[in-house]
């Protein structure tokens, strides 16, 4: 049975409630919530925030590992219309600064020990810290006691109304609030129930909280189909494999370089990993030999493509895709978005900067552009990067590059910024990933452009090894597979590779680190 399109997040609260009231819903460290109980806590926390004297449009910050008790906090403050402001443990103080400044929020959740490092590098600025342990959760919300003003405050919440704000990475500048709407949350969650869940899904979130993975392709996915997120308050390659066995979990949803540590722990081969429906990856494609190795596990493997700003999925891989197709495929456009690709010079391939030209010819490069009342309403208070970001038409301006393949299998080559040329040609960093992911020996591969006086611009390709490999080798293999203006210039053989706070590879300090 799919779940009922609902216009707000939150009535997906009530709606489970009502129809399976025993359910599990949310399982952490602190104890197993059943979705009478989340609606219970719910509302206790909701009224709470109403006697603190949030009121709608207010910002609700909360820092705190992922755990049922935050998503708690997130629900009640986005039903009586508040913004909830995510903070990431991993945040250094700079970044915390940051983003604290920017929201206002009117009440910040220290939700972390008191002898936390991001815990004592919190400064709240104006706002009220009203929590400083995830126990003393219970003590905000014991007290308070729903009523008529609950009721009203919830009447004035509209389906477009921002539910939270999420934080971009920051990757090519300071983070920016996206306000990501209640109805792109709920629309964008019933698609992905359609295409990957079950009756009962159980789903594991060890991602954060404050990312769109970890609220949105996670948690409130998960919510709108009625199944059961169970929380890890950090990644934890082996912990996650015996969680998997332990709670007989059906989906797991990471990042590749987590799926990477997993399948090199003793407890790939010892656990049980029979229950699992679905492995399913984003932010970044899977190498081919990865794929092979989760391929035995039985379970059906999927990808698709998303971004803060378009709240949910927009493409999806099919169940009857090829690993070959899996290691370079976001999928297809799923019909219920309006998606294109858009040259950026005028002409078919173009991916020139400037302004959108006409639609790409197939197999020819151009930007992704998502349009639909679902997208992102914009960022808090910088009307110049909304207008930079969503055009007059209400196209989303992705910033990724990508090529339609025959058969509609949508190939991502590059982000519009990393994309660098090279002796007058476009060079897309990702081909040259991909290409270097298919070496046995490499187990991860990043590719950056850097300045050179001779060719403008030339590649520099950090590798991951996972079997002793040399540069030379590396480089043959690389000019067997890509033409001569594509085969980086530089090799350089890494341990690991620097992440952002979401575990995706840095590549601004990639650049530094080439430069230098």
């Amino acid at each position: 049975m799919s779940p009922p399109r609902l216009p707000r997040i939150t009535d997906y609260v009530e709606h489970w409630a009502a129809h399976r009231p025993a359910g599990e819903a949310l399982i952490g460290e602190n104890g197993r919530w059943t979705y009478e109980r989340l609606r219970d806590d719910v509302d206790r926390c909701a009224a709470a925030l109403l006697a603190a004297g949030v009121r709608r449009g207010d910002r609700v910050a909360v820092l705190g590992h992922p755990q049922p008790e935050c998503f708690v906090l997130f629900l009640a403050a986005a039903s009586v219309g508040a913004v909830w402001v995510g903070l990431n443990p991993k945040y250094t103080t700079a970044e915390l600064a940051h983003v604290v400044a920017d929201s206002e929020p009117a009440l910040l959740f220290g939700m972390l020990g008191p002898d936390d490092p991001a815990q004592r590098a919190l400064s709240p600025g104006r706002a009220r810290v009203v929590i400083h342990r995830s126990s003393s959760y219970e003590e905000f919300i014991e007290a308070a006691r729903p009523d008529d003003r609950l009721l009203a405050a919830r009447r004035e919440v509209r389906p477009l109304d921002p539910a939270a704000m999420i934080y971009t990475s920051g990757s090519t500048g300071r983070p920016k609030g996206a306000l990501v709407p209640h109805w792109g949350l709920a629309h964008c969650g019933v698609v992905q129930a359609g295409r990957w869940y079950g009756e009962a899904p159980r789903k594991l979130c060890d991602l954060p909280l404050n990312h769109i993975g970890g609220l949105g392709d996670i948690s409130t996915s998960i919510l709108v189909a009625g199944g059961t997120v169970v929380y890890l308050p950090r990644f934890d390659p082996a912990g996650t494999l015996r969680m998997v066995e332990r709670e007989r979990l059906t989906h797991l949803y990471c990042i590749p370089t987590q799926l990477l540590a997993m399948v090199a722990t003793p407890e790939w081969r010892d656990c049980d990993l029979g229950s699992l429906e679905y492995i399913l990856w984003g932010g970044a494609a899977a190498p081919r030999s990865l794929l092979e190795t989760l391929s035995r596990t039985g379970a059906r493997l999927a990808t698709s493509y998303s971004l803060t700003e378009s709240t949910g999925s927009v493409t999806y891989t099919d169940p009857g895709d090829s690993l070959d197709v899996l290691s370079w495929s976001v999928g297809r456009v799923d019909p219920h978005y309006e998606v294109v690709l858009r040259a950026q010079d005028g002409a078919p391939g173009g991916a020139s900067a400037g302004a959108p030209g006409k639609d790409s010819a197939p197999g020819k490069a151009g930007e992704l552009l998502v349009r639909g009342d679902f997208i992102t309403r914009g960022y808090f208070r910088d009307p110049e990067a909304t207008r930079a970001a969503i055009d007059a038409d209400g196209w989303l301006h992705t910033g990724d590059l990508a090529v339609e393949e025959p058969g509609g299998h949508i190939r991502l080559v590059g982000r519009l910024k990393e994309m660098f040329k090279s002796g007058g040609y476009n060079v897309y960093p990702r081909e040259i990933e991909a290409a270097l992911e298919e070496h046995p020996a490499v187990a991860l591969a990043a590719v950056v452009g850097v300045p050179d006086e001779r060719w403008g611009e030339v590649g520099h390709a950090f590798v991951v090894p996972r079997a002793p490999v040399t540069e030379a080798e590396l480089r043959e293999h690389a000019r067997s597979r890509l033409a001569n203006y594509k085969v980086p210039k530089v090799f350089r053989l890494e341990g690991e590779l620097p992440k952002l706070a979401v575990g995706k590879v840095d590549k601004v300090k990639l650049r530094l680190l080439a430069a230098s």
